[in-house]
């Protein structure tokens, strides 16, 4: 025999049902008494004094473990549930950006191990250990780290010192043809003092062009040294082959362990996400790489036969500068046709060499040797490209130069992983035809 259901009370319509939050602290406050009531505002008045007070002393920590104390009781309601969520969130960013100093060490240590990864996997499928295979590719990367700090950097300084010495001589050259030549004779036929030429091109023109072409050169300098301090001091050559040499052995528990912080039901879409990541950052950083140091090479190599001055230079400038899409080209061929200039005669041949060989490595490039090592999983429109580029640049500097290109394409990839999963499509269907 069915049980019957209780009639509705006549008269009472189901209206809406107060919020669990606001029915709690009305049941509080009815709890208080007056005397308690003026004793909790007091108290509140009295706390804000105190903060004010200690404001000289008072740090993220102690901000985020009055939160933590105030909300963990009502931590069962979701609004504090959220404000708990979002002022530790707030809290990691700032602890981040405050030791971000002492991260590095450990980011270029799992940056290193996440390039060479590869070559682990390959030896470790034919039964090569993989701390065995890591301890040969740190012994390799030490010794092309000694061997370009001790061999490679004191020519490539004593270089662009040699620079800045044939400007200098370039310019007083240029002066004494002024004044030896007929070219004042004729200026002063139609009304113009030598005098007044004299003193404006010694006293303005001459000086702010030295120091225009110093200060382009002193800023790449400027910008090798800096790198160069980062990676040659003490702390970070003792520190970082170590920490790449563990990080590349154990990088799968690491990767394991990465995934077990979050909750099983988003395991694998985040591992999803790793993998296209990989297939992204992965590929481009090791292609990229790769592409620089062959152009670098080649730049060095052709520009020593033909006689160019400063070719070392310009091959590690080229290197460096070939990682960034479409303005390191532009740089690294400004840059050669100034240093042809200061090559021995003929110069002109020189220069027009230089900018057509730098043209023909960026054909290369592009139509051969990014498509076979870099692939077209980090292919963006050129417009899309540049724009990333400035974006970067201008937040983070040299640094977003780097990053801009594999990390709009990671977005992206991301977005359209996004857009397949609200059409219904699994990440492992949106990577099978990703792939095909």
């Amino acid at each position: 025999m069915s049980a019957k259901k209780n009639p509705r009370p006549a008269g009472k319509r189901p209206g809406p049902q107060p919020d669990a939050l606001d029915t709690h602290w009305d049941s509080l406050f009815q709890s208080l008494g007056r005397i308690e009531i003026v004793l909790l505002i007091g108290a509140i008045l009295l706390l804000l004094v105190l903060i004010y007070t200690i404001q000289s002393i008072l740090s993220p920590f102690l901000v985020l473990g009055a939160i933590i104390f105030l909300l963990y009781p009502l931590r069962g309601y979701n609004l504090a549930k959220k404000i708990m969520w979002l002022s530790i969130i707030l809290f990691g960013i700032w602890f981040i950006s405050s030791i971000s100093s002492l991260l590095a060490p450990f980011v270029i240590s799992l940056a290193l191990a996440y390039v060479m990864n590869p070559f682990v996997e390959r030896f470790e499928r034919w039964g090569v250990s993989r701390w065995v295979t890591s301890l040969f590719l740190i012994i390799i990367l030490l010794a092309l780290i000694v061997l370009f700090f001790f061999l490679v950097m004191p020519v490539v300084l004593t270089q662009f010192e040699g620079i800045l010495d044939s400007m200098s001589r370039l310019i007083g050259d240029f002066d004494a043809w002024i004044w030896n030549s007929n070219f004042l004779k004729v200026l002063e036929k139609y009304g113009v003092s030598s005098e007044e030429i004299r003193n404006t091109l010694t006293g303005s023109v001459a000086p702010k062009l030295e120091d225009i072409l110093k200060n382009v050169l002193k800023g790449l300098l400027l910008v090798a040294s800096s790198i160069s301090n980062l990676v040659t001091q003490i702390f970070y050559v003792v520190l970082v082959p170590f920490l790449t040499f563990y990080a590349l052995a154990d990088l799968p528990k690491i990767r394991q362990r990465f995934l077990m912080l979050f909750a099983h039901r988003y395991r694998d879409q985040v591992e999803s996400y790793l993998k296209s990541a990989d297939a992204v950052i992965g590929l481009y950083l090791r292609g990229t790489i790769t592409v620089a140091l062959m152009q670098g090479i080649i730049i060095a190599t052709i520009f020593s036969i033909v006689g160019i001055k400063y070719a070392l230079m310009l091959g590690v400038i080229a290197t460096i500068f070939d990682l960034i899409p479409y303005f390191g080209l532009i740089i690294t061929m400004v840059l050669a046709v100034i240093v042809s200039m200061f090559s021995d005669p003929p110069v002109l041949p020189k220069v027009l060499f230089s900018m057509l060989s730098i043209e023909s490595l960026r054909l290369f490039e592009t139509m051969y040797l990014s498509p076979r090592i870099v692939g077209s999983k980090v292919g963006m429109h050129p417009l899309l490209v540049i724009f990333s580029i400035l974006v970067f640049f201008y937040f983070l500097g040299f640094l977003g130069l780097l990053i801009a290109v594999p990390t709009t394409a990671l977005m992206i990839t991301f977005i359209k992983e996004w857009e397949a999963t609200r059409r219904g499509i699994s990440p492992r269907e949106y990577h099978s035809s990703a792939r095909e």
